[in-house]
């Protein structure tokens, strides 16, 4: 019971059970968002942004990485916005930080904006994932580089690990030639592809054109 009301509120969070949702993905996400993080450099002072920040722990993370940057963090739910906010709240006191509640296909920010857009586990919930790529791209400066961050990566040695979990949120865990493929279909570039031995982790990182 308890496993499948937290499930339940893995796409968009609210409620009580959204909220254990958030706490347990702050705390079961955080070694697979370092293992990520490891594989890209992140200048100091750049902008950011956390699609599908969640709980906000990612945002917290990243403003530790960019100095005088700026990072920002988007979720369609209005409790992780809530709960993003308070984690982070001293950050966005002193300007290092903004939460907004927008969704990855109708990104409210400028053209070129960010030198790095991240991910972490939110890409299967996309409405349209070739879209939600391209507005992202969008929002890129040219060379700004893209991070999605995956648990359910579907491999050849056990292909139906995640099935309980597709079917009963109704999306799919990914493959790495399904990752690359839509990458250089949104328009990026010097893709790099990344697994950890002993898990079903994938890490992508792609540069705009």
């Amino acid at each position: 019971m308890k496993y499948h009301k937290l499930t339940e509120n893995a796409a968009k969070p609210s409620g009580f059970w959204g909220k254990m949702m958030i706490k347990a993905m702050n705390k079961g996400h955080s070694s697979l968002t370092d293992w990520g993080l490891s594989y890209i450099d992140i200048p100091l002072n750049s902008t950011l942004l956390d699609v599908g920040c969640g709980g906000g722990r990612t945002v917290s993370k990243l403003c530790r990485m960019v100095g005088n940057g700026k990072v920002y963090g988007i979720d369609y739910s209005e409790l992780c916005v809530s709960k993003s906010k308070k984690l982070n709240q001293k950050n966005i006191l002193c300007s290092k930080a903004d939460i907004i509640k927008a969704s990855v296909s109708l990104l409210p920010f400028d053209d070129e904006k960010f030198d790095v857009v991240t991910a972490v586990e939110t890409y299967y919930f996309w409405p349209d994932k070739l879209e939600g790529l391209k507005e992202i791209n969008r929002t890129l400066k040219h060379g700004g580089k893209i991070l999605l961050i995956f648990e359910m990566l579907k491999t050849d040695d056990n292909p139906n690990k995640w099935k309980p979990i597709e079917e009963r949120l109704n999306i799919s865990a990914v493959t790495k030639d399904e990752i690359g493929e839509i990458l250089l279909r949104a328009g990026y570039q010097n893709i790099q592809l990344h697994t950890k031995d002993g898990t079903s982790w994938l890490c992508a990182i792609a540069e705009k054109e």
